[in-house]
């Protein structure tokens, strides 16, 4: 029997035409963290997509304990006993958390019923040893984005994987869940699981990870050890250049105040909050999971009703906002639900960028010219470097992570709209594209927009925001200057609200 539980050989795939792997080869031994890594639209998912039975490889060949593996559909790859995490969630947010892990296979009762007890009492077990403490009747569509995040992770654990792929796990979750999920993996490590790991937090994969593979343009461009593991290093092999700075420096003016938002209330939880945006300048939202960042801006732009508050915008009311109301006003929403909100996932690149811009670029036939259309996606596609083979073909679906989210930005920023919100804009984003995205806001701002940003990474925050406010609990507990700015301070505030894992 072969030392290795996985070994990929030549593997080889292609969309379109395009060839998008070109010969991968890895091996994986039992009990060993594999951290990939390489840029968007490096080949990471689709490699972990032919691993998991999603598609099949164009070339190559994967064993399994040195027997061969040809996966056809992901029920080959359960019987296999490998379990894919997707960087995406693939929950059903009309059933509950138990249903949830247990859909692909139900316990039944002698009778040959759906054993809903058995399904509450395992799955509350498995709850309980990610540290979560919900109910398994609770649904998923009441559940915040992390912890949804670790109910699928719970899904893996339920099938006894010999190999788990994690594509991206830690993105929605707080502090506390990613420490509760790092301490299961070392666990599963102990049991003689392999992982494989695909994240773009580099700190995460030196910590956790036993090997780090790099992943260019669908080829393997080296291997490290843990031991050998800097990250300079891995940086430059990710994106073939040197990265001298991990945020741009770019001069701008702050002018007058733009946006006003007066003792804004909302449901679950947002209490009297009150801001003001000006004309250039970057202000960013930090908090905890839970503190009603997302809720506050979603009720800001209309997304979800207002309970209290009134808002103005360049001096004008905003009353009764609503989405509609809001773009015609001049403001963008980036929500940190690409998937669910911010895209068509199976219409094609082209239609989602021009989306927000066809009332624009219409005629008084209202018809939408061609050559416009044309002429603005390609713009947005080379601005922000978005790996696409063929624009009017390739959907929305068929992306990286990093390049859907991409695909948003560039919808809204062809509005070039006066205010732009931003929860999450980089999540799931590459080290590389992060720095352009990072170029793009505060090119923005240089023009005289105003962008209010939430975001979970902390150094973020401080490397792009004139200013910072500070959440907890629903409301602003601090605020800092650019001059201000301090890690330790800015905890203590986020922290002030209470729990510190609300």
């Amino acid at each position: 029997m072969s030392e290795f539980i996985l070994e990929l050989k030549d593997i080889r795939k292609g969309f379109f035409g395009v060839e998008v792997l070109h010969g991968v080869n890895l091996q994986f031994k039992p009990g060993e963290v594999y951290g990939l890594v390489g840029e968007n639209g490096a080949g990471k998912s689709t490699l972990m997509n032919i691993v998991g039975g999603v598609f099949p490889a164009d070339g190559g060949e994967m064993r399994i304990g040195g027997a061969p593996y040809k996966p056809a559909t992901p029920r080959d790859a359960k019987a296999a006993r490998i379990a894919f995490i997707h960087q995406e969630l693939n929950l059903f947010s009309n059933l509950t958390v138990a249903e949830n892990l247990f859909i692909d296979d139900l316990p039944k009762t002698k009778l040959g019923a759906v054993d809903y007890a058995r399904m509450r009492r395992e799955g509350g077990e498995r709850l309980k040893e990610l540290g979560l403490d919900i109910s398994p009747r609770a649904l998923i569509n009441d559940l915040p984005m992390g912890i949804r995040q670790t109910v699928e992770i719970a899904k893996a654990l339920i099938m006894d994987a010999q190999i788990i792929l994690f594509d991206e796990p830690t993105t929605s979750l707080s502090q506390k869940e990613k420490e509760y999920l790092f301490d299961t993996i070392r666990d599963l490590k102990k049991k003689n699981v392999a992982i494989v790991y695909i994240s773009h937090i580099l700190e995460d994969v030196f910590e956790l990870c036993d090997h780090v593979a790099v992943l260019r343009d669908g080829a393997i461009i080296g291997t490290r050890d843990k031991a050998e593991l800097v990250k300079g290093d891995i940086v430059s092999m990710m994106v073939g250049r040197k990265l001298e700075n991990a945020y741009p420096v770019v001069e701008k003016q702050i002018g007058d105040v733009m946006f006003e938002a007066r003792n804004i209330s909302a449901l679950p939880a947002v209490k009297d909050c009150s801001l003001e945006l000006c004309h250039g300048e970057v202000l960013g939202i930090f908090g905890l999971m839970g503190a009603g960042r997302t809720e506050l801006v979603r009720a800001m732009y209309g997304l979800d009703p207002l309970t209290g508050g009134e808002m103005t915008l360049e001096g004008k009311p905003l009353r009764r906002p609503e989405p509609k109301k809001c773009i015609e006003r001049g403001m963008a929403f980036i929500t940190e639900d690409r998937r669910g909100e911010g895209l068509l996932m199976p219409k094609p690149v082209e239609d989602n960028l021009i989306l927000v811009k066809i009332d624009d670029i219409a005629t008084g036939a209202k018809v939408v010219p061609d050559k416009a259309v044309d002429q603005l996606t390609r713009a947005s596609i080379d601005d922000l470097h978005i790996k696409v083979s063929d624009k009017r073909l390739q959907l929305a679906t068929n992306l990286s992570g990093g390049n859907q989210q991409k695909v948003v930005i560039g919808k809204w920023l062809m509005k070039s709209p006066k205010m732009l919100i931003m929860d999450e804009p980089t999540r799931g984003v590459d080290v590389g594209a992060k720095y352009e995205i990072y170029s793009l806001i505060l090119d923005l701002a240089k023009r005289g927009s105003g962008v209010l940003c939430i975001s979970s990474e902390m150094e973020e925050l401080m490397g792009i925001c004139d200013r910072i406010i500070i959440m907890a609990n629903g409301r602003f507990t601090g605020e800092l200057t650019k001059e201000e700015f301090d890690q330790a301070r800015i905890m203590n505030y986020a922290l002030q609200g209470g729990d510190s894992n609300a």
